[in-house]
């Protein structure tokens, strides 16, 4: 069975949350709603801090966006992800590419999750050369958005169900998969997989990473720290090395 490395992307790719530069974007030019669009912004603010309340804003958060973009054509939200990540992907981190290139040259199948829209998900994941990637997804008919969320991996459940999924479609050992995330939505990840990687993670997280005994990296030394690490299941241990 092959072995599934799944990726956050905002806050532990890159410091930006890539659907709130999205909304704040379309919020800008006027191409959504903008009373429906600042009111995500807001909500988003509150979630992203990991307060104990923060599960209960992700639901708004998503009904928000979709109604900010409610009527709005697809090429007009397109167009504009696609300036936003322009600007965006400069300000990945460092050690991401070496990173994806290392998990996929020892043997990781790499998948992006992400909370923020499919819009600009996609691109990021075009970016590093991955094939699969997961964000949230948002109703079309004729061309226009319809207001429904279709998809939300931020909220509760939503990654555990997506992680089950990949790993019945690419049939992936979940002992020997690899997860790292930073915010406390991750820790349904790390809870399914045999190596949970706590990257900088807000309080709720952190202190869930030091119960749990989950590793915990910074930008700094993730790629030191993975590299000594040993990865144990089926009765065998496969060593990954990380170059910069």
């Amino acid at each position: 069975m092959r072995r599934l490395a799944v990726l956050d992307l905002d806050g532990t790719l890159t410091p930006d949350v890539l659907g709130a530069l999205l909304m704040r974007e379309l919020v800008a030019r006027g191409v959504c709603d903008v009373v429906h669009g600042q009111h995500m912004l807001e909500l988003l603010l509150s979630h992203r801090a990991g307060q104990p309340e923060a599960a209960s804003t992700a639901a708004h958060v998503y009904q928000s966006f979709g109604r900010a973009v409610e009527g709005v054509a697809v090429s007009a939200v397109e167009r504009v992800a696609e300036a936003v990540w322009a600007r965006a992907r400069g300000r990945l981190f460092a050690f991401v590419k070496p990173l994806v290139r290392e998990l996929e040259r020892s043997g990781f199948l790499v998948a992006l999750v992400s909370g923020s829209p499919m819009e600009v998900v996609h691109l990021a994941a075009s970016e590093l050369g991955v094939d699969i990637c997961r964000g949230a997804v948002l109703e079309i008919r004729r061309n226009r958005y319809t207001g429904r969320v279709l998809e939300a991996p931020g909220l509760e459940g939503a990654r555990r169900r997506i992680l089950q999924d990949l790993a019945e479609l690419h049939q992936v050992s979940l002992p020997e998969s690899l997860a790292m995330g930073c915010a406390v939505e991750d820790a349904e990840l790390f809870e399914q997989v045999g190596i949970p990687i706590a990257f900088e993670p807000v309080e709720v997280l952190a202190q869930l990473a030091m119960r749990h005994g989950w590793t915990v990296v910074h930008r700094q030394d993730v790629l030191q720290v993975l590299t000594g690490l040993k990865v144990c299941a089926a009765q065998r241990v496969n060593v990954i090395r990380f170059e910069s």
